[in-house]
């Protein structure tokens, strides 16, 4: 039986081509995997904390470019390959530019490009709830005093 007929966890990788298979054929350095690994499963597995990661991968391997030198290791993938393996995964034309962008970059630039798409799909695909400002009234009990129509019940009448 081939190891792309089993899976353990989940079933989030069940089609004819798998992340690692993309990997492979790309010669993905690690960061490049991690990157496109989560964002091919945000949908089906941790949603957007998958995002953040892909988006964690992809900061420290700008951090490299700049600081270490750190140059793409990889292949470089055609659109048809591409189109090929977001049509199996179901991903949407987002999610296609992210690989793509993953899989090829060449120079810092780039890699500040992918930043940007993934921000941008997190965001779209799983906006945070706004936080609600505390409103604050002069005199409230914010302020240690009373506010406006403080009635003292303790007082005499």
């Amino acid at each position: 039986m081939s190891a792309n007929e089993t899976q353990v966890g989940g079933t989030h990788y069940k089609n004819h081509f798998q992340h690692w298979d993309l990997a492979h054929e790309l010669d993905l350095g690690y960061f490049e995997g991690q990157i496109t690994k989560y964002v091919t499963r945000h949908r089906s597995k941790k949603g957007r904390e998958d995002l953040e990661k892909a988006l964690h991968f992809t900061r420290k391997l700008r951090e490299l470019a700049v600081l270490a030198g750190r140059h793409p290791r990889h292949k470089y993938g055609t659109m048809a390959r591409f189109t090929e393996y977001v049509g199996a995964n179901k991903l949407n034309g987002a999610e296609y530019l992210i690989i793509m962008s993953a899989c090829n970059w060449s120079m810092v630039d780039d890699l500040n490009v992918l930043i940007d798409r993934i921000v941008v799909l997190m965001d779209e695909t799983y906006p945070q709830l706004p936080v609600p400002e505390v409103q604050t009234m002069p005199g409230g009990l914010d302020s240690g005093g009373p506010g406006r129509g403080y009635i003292d019940q303790a007082r005499d009448i």
